[in-house]
């Protein structure tokens, strides 16, 4: 027996493929450890759970077997990317033995398969098996259900980002909040899928691209090869410090805790480390953690980031502005005061002061004064 394969599935078939090799690197890779483990086994959910919708029903006829095997991991995927997210935000501790409970539903994902295994060439309960059937699909409700608990999670981290650091860059999770909004958009697709084979009693095949099955698959190969790498290019994420909130004496200290903190960084030119923390200022004028954000938040109306980046600003608006500095390049005076990258240089510099670098440089010339 000779089996055709269309374009839609060697797409699918490759990224498959693409995903179990991931899986393997995220699953060894020592930064992130915990997180890239629950990455690792994301990819490895998602890729057993679509291999059945690569098979043309042609296969599934010739090797009925098939049909007993447990492919379906789709009840992991919705946690475990949920978890990826809670312990690379809050660390490796963020997942307790308690936490199991949220895997127990892959029971769901087995009882199709075992009506199989024991009931061999018969359906003597065939609303078993459209009740099993419905409930390995209904895996997709518990995807998004786990989706918008990482989106919580993901925003607040950022919000949390900006009071302990002072570049975002690499560890903002950024592609992060887009992938949600791509996954959530393909859960729609394959529930729409679902629906449409239901009404048109499973007649599309994947020979045809007009297969609404089809635009689905692509997206998810696509979502597949860009979780994989952008998952394995993650850089280490920052812990966040609990910062909890200020007592009264701490409150009347505030005023003489920011001009300390001034003092140091402008004598130190502290803020020329693009990689400054809220920590490393800490251990640097040895007042807590809390005590520092909470006078710049209270204080100045600001956080870490907008309190770091000003002085940085500064420092390159004063060097805009001195005809000595014309031959250097307006990205080697963000790099010295600072910025590490051109994109966050230019988007600071311009929330700061209205405008470019380049027109705030021309707009500040000797010439044009």
């Amino acid at each position: 027996m000779t089996f055709e394969i269309s374009p839609i599935q060697l797409i699918t078939v490759c990224s498959v493929i693409n995903g179990f090799v991931f899986a393997f690197l995220l699953f060894e890779k020592k930064e992130n450890r915990q997180a890239n483990r629950f990455l690792s086994l994301t990819i490895l959910s998602t890729c057993l759970t679509f291999t059945p919708f690569i098979l043309d029903a042609s296969i599934w006829k010739a090797y009925e077997w098939l049909a007993w095997l447990p492919f379906s991991l789709s009840y992991w995927i919705g946690p475990a990317f949920y978890f990826y997210i809670k312990t690379l935000t809050e660390g490796p501790d963020a997942f307790q033995k308690k936490d199991l409970w949220h895997f127990i539903p892959i029971i769901l994902n087995y009882l199709h398969s075992l009506y199989h295994a024991i009931i061999v060439n018969a359906d003597p309960w065939p609303w078993f098996h459209h009740i099993a059937e419905l409930l390995e699909s209904a895996a997709i409700v518990s995807v998004l259900i786990y989706l918008v608990f990482s989106f919580k999670l993901l925003k607040s981290y950022q919000r949390s980002l900006l009071n302990n650091v002072s570049y975002t860059e690499l560890i903002d999770l950024r592609w992060v909040n887009q992938f949600i909004y791509i996954i959530a958009g393909s859960c729609v697709l394959i529930l729409a899928f679902i629906t449409t084979s239901m009404i048109a009693g499973g007649k599309y095949t994947l020979q045809d691209w007009n297969d609404p099955r089809a635009f689905a698959l692509l997206i998810y190969a696509g979502v597949l090869y860009w979780l994989s790498i952008s998952g394995f290019k993650q850089a280490q994420t920052h812990r966040m410090v609990d910062l909890g909130e200020p007592n009264e004496q701490e409150q009347d200290e505030h005023s003489e805790v920011i001009q300390q903190l001034s003092q140091a960084i402008e004598s130190q030119k502290l803020y020329r480390n693009p990689e400054l923390s809220l920590s490393d200022l800490s251990r640097n004028v040895n007042i807590s953690e809390r005590v520092i954000s909470n006078a710049i938040n209270q204080e100045l109306g600001r956080n870490f980031f907008q309190f770091i980046n000003e002085y940085r600003v500064d420092e390159v608006k004063e060097r805009l502005k001195d005809p000595k500095n014309d031959h250097l390049k307006i990205l080697s005076l963000a790099f010295d005061a600072g910025f590490n990258s051109k994109a966050s240089f230019n988007r600071v510099f311009k929330a700061y002061t209205g405008q470019t670098p380049k027109a705030y440089k021309t707009a500040s010339s000797p010439k044009n004064t």
